[in-house]
């Protein structure tokens, strides 16, 4: 396989070792290619520009059975779908794939060819030429190789080195042949027509009409009859005739009578001297040329340099083989006589021709009265109304009502009945209603002796909206709330909008003529404005963030688009920068990107609570029973005791976790937060040593909703944290209570909180404090900066959790070695007294058949022991399913169901829900270890009876079951006598 691949390489490249010129080395090269890689036909096509309007077929290779481009078809249109092509290959360093071959279709189908199912092409960029583009065309296969693709792009790449070697070896051979054929041709241009061209009065030119011979080849073999309608229907082919005359020489009448100075700047500004009806006379030319004439004349108009029209009769003299191709061209100059039978027709259809013939609107009006006697079709156009209306009317009827008395007081005054002028800023009337904007050039004359006054109105709408437009625009910048900056090229300040003074505090006069780098705050590094300047100055646009600095010293984020500012030219002569203050958007997505993180860790934590919850109620069940049995051995009773309360710390660790992702039941009432703060600073000074000095400093009894078991965590958790950030060093903490009032800013700065009134809890240290580094992450669970043995990393996300639970916020702010305050916002409320409740443990017994089911078994015999040394009888299920059946068949006998939440086949709520169906007043304790679902307040709206969260102690689960079965004897009561 690789002998193939390098024989077919080296069948594609070994052209490239011969001396060939670079036409040739391309001719060769696209047979090879055809040969080498199997295609219908290789071509090159010239230039490779998607702006060009054509662009042609150099030379093609077709294989054999398929016909080559037809004569006179080399030239190719660049339709949208080429130009697209071309765009794609001029982009790409690689060949491009196309199947369908939409970029060829309808040149396929004016040349005949068959249609191109599939294309690779690839552009070949010279060095001191225009780009080539190389194309590889199969008529019947779709697909390319991966291998064609890649020797297609080696030959290539080799191709366009060795043309461009070529071309440099034959560039001085070329010149001299090119200077020694243009000597001898205009060698016999001389000895032919001196004499001519020296002795004649008349313009005299020598044209070369070999482009046109090969058109009028073209037209004759696709049989067209007459060339002038063929032209006349295919305009682009018309523009294209005119580009194929070559001026060859002129006589120096020529120069005289077209204003040129020389030959030169003549042929430079041949396009100059056509009117547009030049070109209907240019087709009769070509059908006189196309039918065989050897000698002709027609009436050509043109214009001279300085713009002044000529009328001419053009004889065209075809000069006898060898010089075919050449003619010879008189032009005589009859705008003379043209002037002067003008001048015999009559004044009123001369000026008729003028009117009707007017690209503006013309009125003409009686110079005494203002009547207006005639008006053109544009004037009827420009106010809406017919001819026949208009005539008749007074002048100042064709403006706006308001604007009428003081146009007819300049009617009448007399500088304007005597003089020509022009009237800028006026309006005439619409007859929907419109104004419209016009140019009035006014000037009396005569016409058939009677004084009117002439008037031109020019309709000046679309340069009135551009200005308007500019207005808009000037207005638009002003008012903008983005900062609008606009520099010269070394990036000195020419121009700043209001915004911009208004955000950085600096004044118009301040920052006129300075650099915008006086805002510089430091915090970005030079690479970063290097890499800016880079982009703009090349001609780039730059986006980006920067971070500069007010007037004031505040610093603030500006999200910054910089964009050049070309002329009409292409050259960047300014830069505009537009500019977005970003600063509170940052910190707005900077807090949300940490609720978030919060809230995945929460999650998490949710999901591990269950599992432990369930091995928790198992843990402290049975180790609460078997110390019931442990009897008089201390020993056994005291290694029980130490289970249990290793159960309760894992018990309250699991709360913490769950307080932090806010997953717990909040006992909310409405408290005096002075009243917590007390007694957790009366716990700190009993337990704090004494070199720490701790300061209250409570200023108000507000109040708020809250669980205060809570909120004495929070202080408690943040004193701690103070005490810690002391190292054991002498210090203070300082702990104050005040209100505050937050407005909507306020409060979305703190952590998106409305505004309003709110308790306000500082807690301040003068410790170690915290480096910048680690203070948007010390609210994230179990991250910490102290030694493994010196906390847990739950502190400060369990304050975290509970805050945003009660609706409030925590702050920090810190800086190290100078302390820190953690900042609380709590929502104030109004309320009479702070709710407390009271509550009686005692272990309850009773009677009664339960049904009880739970996927942990160790979790259903713990239940199962509690309840018969309550006095129940039991029936113990691990299955929902099993359990669903056994209350099918006991439930005429049973007083209550306990089921777990989570359970695999069946939940808790859908075991519920089917038992509801079976025995509506069948009495359920739903438990559950942790339930993003169902809490105790919504289980109650469910109408479930009871609920126990795990893990729970046989002293609540006995008295849950006592309320629940007692709760249900009294509705059965009420029912029995009726009430």
């Amino acid at each position: 396989m690789a002998s193939q691949i390098l024989e077919r390489l080296k069948r594609l490249t070994d052209i490239f070792n011969r001396e060939l010129g670079s036409m040739e080395m391309m001719e060769a090269a696209l047979g090879r290619f055809r040969e080498v890689l199997r295609v219908d036909r290789a071509c090159l096509l010239y230039p490779c520009e998607p702006e060009a309007r054509l662009c042609q077929v150099r030379c093609e290779s077709v294989a054999p059975g398929f016909p080559p481009v037809p004569e006179g078809m080399e030239n190719v249109r660049v339709n949208p779908e080429l130009a697209d092509l071309m765009r794609e290959m001029l982009r790409s360093e690689t060949p491009v794939v196309r199947h369908g071959g939409a970029a060829w279709a309808d040149w396929c189908r004016q040349a005949g060819m068959p249609p191109i199912r599939s294309e690779l092409a690839m552009a070949l960029k010279m060095k001191n030429d225009r780009a080539w583009g190389l194309s590889l065309q199969r008529f019947s296969d779709d697909g390319w190789s991966s291998e064609e693709i890649d020797l297609f792009q080696y030959a290539a790449l080799r191709l366009r080195d060795a043309c461009e070697t070529a071309n440099l070896l034959a560039t001085v051979k070329n010149d001299i042949a090119k200077r020694q054929k243009v000597d001898a041709e205009l060698a016999r241009s001389e000895q032919r027509l001196r004499s001519l061209f020296q002795n004649s009065s008349s313009s005299l030119w020598l044209v070369d009409l070999s482009g046109l011979r090969d058109t009028i080849r073209t037209l004759r073999r696709q049989k067209v009859i007459r060339a002038d309608r063929y032209l006349r229907s295919n305009p682009a082919l018309l523009d294209q005739v005119l580009t194929m005359i070559r001026v060859v020489d002129v006589n120096s009448t020529t120069l005289e009578l077209f204003g040129a100075t020389d030959r030169q700047s003549l042929y430079d500004n041949l396009s100059r001297l056509l009117t547009p009806e030049a070109r209907e006379s240019f087709v009769r030319l070509f059908q006189n040329l196309y039918a065989e004439r050897h000698h002709f004349s027609l009436e050509f108009p043109f214009l001279t340099l300085k713009g002044r029209r000529i009328n001419t009769i053009l004889s065209i003299d075809v000069l006898p083989a060898p010089e075919s191709h050449l003619i010879l061209a008189t032009l005589t100059d009859i705008t003379a006589q043209k002037e002067a039978e003008q001048r015999l027709l009559e004044s009123r259809e001369r000026y008729r021709l003028l009117l009707e013939t007017a690209n503006d609107a013309i009125f003409v009006a009686d110079a005494e009265t203002g009547i207006i006697l005639e008006a053109n079709k544009r004037a009827a156009e420009l106010i809406g109304r017919p001819v026949s209306e208009i005539i008749g009317m007074h002048q100042t009827e064709l403006h706006p009502p308001e604007d009428r008395e003081r146009y007819q007081r300049r009617f009448h005054e007399p500088e304007y009945r005597t003089a020509t002028e022009g009237l800028h800023d006026v309006f005439v009337q619409h007859s929907d209603g419109r104004r419209i904007p016009v140019e009035i050039s006014a000037s009396r004359t005569s016409i058939g002796g009677r004084e009117v006054v002439q008037g031109i109105f020019h309709d000046i709408s679309e340069r009135f909206q551009t200005e308007e437009r500019r207005r808009l625009l000037a207005a638009a910048v002003e008012q903008v709330a983005e900062s609008v900056i606009i520099t010269d090229l070394q990036g000195n300040i020419e121009y700043v909008n209001p915004a911009f003074e208004k955000i950085t505090g600096y004044t118009y006069d301040e920052v006129i003529g300075k650099n915008p780098r006086f805002l510089n705050s430091g915090k970005l590094q030079k690479y970063h404005y290097q890499v800016l300047w880079q982009d703009i100055s090349s001609g780039k646009v730059w986006r980006g963030t920067l971070v500069n600095r007010k007037k004031d010293g505040t610093l603030f984020e500006e999200e910054s688009t910089i964009t050049p500012v070309r002329n009409n030219a292409g050259e960047i002569k300014h830069y505009v920068a537009v500019k977005r203050d970003i600063t509170r958007q940052v910190l707005q997505e900077r807090q949300i990107r940490q609720s978030q993180k919060m809230q995945a860790i929460g999650t998490l934590a949710g999901g591990v609570a269950h599992d432990f919850n369930n091995i928790l109620t198992a843990i402290l069940g049975f180790a609460e029973l078997s110390l019931l049995r442990a009897g008089s051995d201390p020993l056994l009773s005291s290694n029980l005791q130490e289970i249990i309360r290793a159960a309760d710390r894992a018990a309250r660790l699991i709360d913490q976790i769950l307080t932090f992702s806010r997953q717990t039941e909040k006992h909310v009432a409405s408290l005096q937060v002075s009243t917590i703060v007390k007694e957790v600073l009366k716990l700190l000074r009993a337990s704090l040593p004494a070199n720490i000095d701790i300061i209250a400093d409570i200023g108000t009894k507000a109040m708020v909703r809250a669980d205060p078991t809570q909120i004495h965590q929070v202080i408690m958790n943040l004193c701690t944290n103070a005490y810690q950030a002391l190292a054991g060093d002498t210090g203070w903490i300082r702990v104050s209570l005040d209100t505050v009032e937050l407005d909507a800013r306020q409060g979305v700065e703190l952590g998106n909180l409305s505004g309003g009134s709110y308790v306000r809890l500082r807690v301040e240290d003068n410790g170690r404090g915290i480096a910048p580094e680690y203070i948007n992450r010390i609210f994230e669970p179990y991250f910490t900066t102290r030694k493994k043995d010196e906390g847990t990393g739950l502190g400060l996300s369990v304050v975290h959790g509970i805050v945003n639970d009660h609706g409030g916020a925590v702050t920090v702010d810190s800086k190290p070695g100078k302390g820190s305050c953690f900042s609380v916002y709590l929502p104030e409320v109004d309320a009479a007294m702070v709710e407390q409740e009271a509550r009686e443990t005692r272990i309850e017994t009773g009677e009664g058949r339960i049904l009880v089911v739970d996927d942990e078994q160790q979790i259903v015999d713990y239940e199962v022991q509690v309840l018969e040394q309550a006095g129940y009888v039991t029936y113990g299920h691990t299955s929902s399913l099993q359990a669903l059946e056994a209350f099918n068949e006991l439930h005429g006998s049973l007083d209550m169901v306990i089921t777990d939440m989570a359970m695999p086949d069946m939940t808790g709520l859908q075991l519920y829900d089917r038992i509801k169906r079976i025995a509506p007043d069948m009495p359920v304790l739903l438990c559950t270890g942790y339930s993003e679902h169902v809490t105790a307040e919504s289980s109650r709206e469910m109408g479930i009876n009871g609920y126990l969260a795990k893990p729970f102690t046989a002293e609540q689960l006995a008295q849950e079951v006592k309320r629940v079965l007692d709760e249900q004897k009294g509705r059965a009561g009420q029912e029995g006598s009726g009430q």
